[in-house]
């Protein structure tokens, strides 16, 4: 429960199919009003390849939290992996959650299947005792296809009752599709072997059979007559209009909800449950009339929708690139404000993803979404969030608000190849066919787009920190030679100065440091004498000059003695309280000019700082 709402959970692909959307909102119209409220979890793909792009879509299972979720259904015939099922199964088990599997059959849960075999067997037995056909031939779908064979087999037990039969010659195969579907009817009528009836294994082949045939002139339903299976919506714009047998999926949804609600008044979930297609008796059997279609509507609706879904391909293709050329994140949900696009959307990321140090093709979460996600798109307000990063457990920004509308949530995973990134999730006010279909043209857009943002941010940030690499050194911390001269050419062209100061810092006794206590001693002398120079050159620039030789520059003309005095004293307080068995101290040569070469500066300072090595008393060397 959540909020005060129970919450079905249901796993489909291909939400935008008409029977699924037919589904979807009777399930969610029966349970609204007895406070169930509908999550829709919807792959990109039917996960049928198992690709590493279909794991990276599989990861909006994850987003099923177990403590909010009341019962979980699953149409497997939309889910064509097993290992995914199985999964999800387990998990229901795991967690005590009801579990409801449509079109399919799992133990443990309660299935829910239409019987195709006594829908096709109807359509078959209408056409011998309505219309007294005795010769069949049947264009089945794939030749040894578990459908198609059940297809073949329900026919010909339906023959038998009466004492009729179907031989392998009154057989073809149209593999489901239009094309072998038109090759075997055009074999059937060059071999002279029309029968009174086809019956074909689903609608698509009915169709091409129809169109098939009256070019040759040869009629439907006068000569021969013609059924389908499936009951898809174009056999309402054929001519004539196919005879077919229809799974009802409104009625599905308003069953799968019945029994959710039983469960809740203490009635047993049954293990199966069995729906009966219904025969659509239409013109080509001859049950009807053929009457000319009026397509113009439906012709200028499919036209208008391609239209458009073209026009918002080609529109979201130019965010993509806006997108990926984007250069902060707040540029990026920039780009979606366009509400003729992203409408009833949001879009939440993981909070790694807005970090360019992190590396885009890995997890660095504990978990697929991590713990915080940042809201990247909230479409239906005016303005951004005032907070802009949530708790994971929060799911979506304004829940409370969503479930009170009694909408369903339709989510589905943002991701990298089969790395998360995030999910989308889609509250829309209907269950028009347009809406469901940009679920899957967003979140394509989106995967390509800000895998590229990331990618390109991560490379920067590589970038800059190999220059940070090249620019620093990595034992004192101090410019390199060459990135000083770099920086320092820069300084002299960007302004003026009256004069330049010089420090030129060599550490004393190095070799006697390395030989009596190790490099790494003589390291972190290195390292001390370069930090006392950079304590005393707050406001110039050092570097390390080579070796154990430092320098400072500073853009002024600076009392030499101050300088010295700084470094010394830093010096001091360190060998004071470092316990180290040997002193760090260092020779210093500091020169000031207001028209000399940086060339002429440095020895001029190396001169003074031998000048003070070599007056050193009991100097090591």
């Amino acid at each position: 429960m959540l909020l005060g709402y129970k919450i079905a959970a249901v796993c489909i692909t291909k939400a935008y199919e008409d029977v699924l959307r037919e589904f979807l909102q009777s399930l969610s119209e029966t349970l609204r009003p007895h406070g169930w409220r509908v999550f829709l979890y919807t792959p990109g793909s039917d996960l049928y390849w198992n690709t590493k792009s279909d794991i990276g879509e599989k990861f909006v299972f994850d987003l099923i939290r177990p403590e909010i979720t009341d019962a979980l259904i699953m149409l497997e015939d939309t889910i064509k992996n097993n290992d995914c099922m199985e999964q999800l199964c387990q998990f229901a088990e795991k967690n005590q959650i009801l579990a409801v599997v449509i079109n399919g059959t799992r133990k443990g849960c309660c299935n829910i299947n239409f019987d195709y075999s006594r829908g096709f067997a109807e359509v078959v037995r209408h056409l011998i005792t309505r219309h007294h056909i005795t010769d069949f031939h049947m264009i089945a779908g794939i030749k040894d296809n578990t459908f198609s064979d059940e297809r073949i087999a329900v026919m010909r037990n339906v023959l038998e009752e009466y004492h009729l039969t179907l031989d392998e010659n009154h057989i073809s195969y149209g593999d489901f599709w239009a094309v072998p579907a038109k090759e075997a009817t055009e074999r059937l009528i060059k071999e002279c072997r029309l029968p009174q009836a086809i019956v074909c294994a689903n609608d698509t082949m009915a169709i091409s059979v129809c169109t098939t045939l009256a070019q040759h002139n040869i009629r439907v339903p006068e000569d021969v007559l013609v059924t389908g299976f499936d009951g898809i919506d174009s056999i309402y714009y054929s001519l004539p209009k196919i005879t077919s047998c229809k799974c009802d999926y409104a009625e599905l949804g308003r069953e799968t909800a019945a029994l959710l609600l039983n469960h809740e008044k203490g009635i047993a979930m049954p293990e199966h449950v069995t729906l009966v297609p219904r025969p659509v008796l239409l013109e080509s059997c001859g049950c009807k009339p053929i009457q000319m279609n009026d397509t113009v509507d439906f012709i200028n609706n499919l036209n208008d929708s391609l239209t458009r879904f073209q026009r918002e391909g080609e529109d979201l293709s130019e965010i993509s690139a806006k997108i990926q050329s984007s250069e902060t994140i707040q540029e990026v949900a920039q780009q979606l404000t366009d509400t003729r696009l992203f409408y009833n959307m949001s879009c939440l990321l993981k909070t790694e993803c807005i970090d360019d140090s992190l590396d885009p093709m890995k997890i660095h979460s504990g978990t697929p979404f991590g713990k915080e996600l940042y809201i990247l798109a909230d479409t239906d307000i005016p303005y951004p969030p005032e907070q802009l990063v949530i708790p994971a457990e929060e799911i979506i920004p304004r829940m409370k608000l969503m479930l009170d509308s009694g909408i369903p949530l339709l989510f589905t995973a943002l991701h990298a190849i089969d790395i998360p990134m995030g999910y989308l999730c889609f509250h829309f006010w209907d269950f028009g066919k347009q809406n469901y279909m940009k679920i899957n043209q967003t979140a394509m857009m989106l995967n390509s787009a800000l895998s590229g943002f990331r990618n390109s941010h991560y490379q920067k940030h590589l970038q800059n920190r190999l220059e940070e690499l090249y620019q620093f050194d990595a034992l004192t911390g101090l410019y390199s030679r060459k990135a000083f001269y770099l920086r320092f050419q820069h300084m002299l062209e960007a302004q003026k100065f009256d004069a330049l100061t010089l420090v030129l810092c060599d550490l004393d006794g190095l070799k006697y440091i390395n030989d009596t206590f190790s490099h790494t001693e003589g390291d972190n002398a290195i390292a001390v004498s370069a930090k006392a120079l950079n304590a005393a050159c707050v406001n110039g620039m050092c570097c390390r000059y080579g070796g154990d030789e430092l320098i400072g520059i500073l853009t002024m003309d600076c009392d030499a003695a101050q300088i010295r005095k700084e470094i010394q004293d830093y010096l001091n307080e360190y060998n004071q309280h470092s316990g180290k068995p040997y002193q760090v101290s260092a020779s210093i040569g500091i020169y000031t000019s207001s028209d000399e070469t940086l060339e002429v500066m440095f020895e001029k300072a190396d001169a003074l700082m031998y000048e003070e090595k070599k007056n050193k008393p009991n100097r090591r060397k």
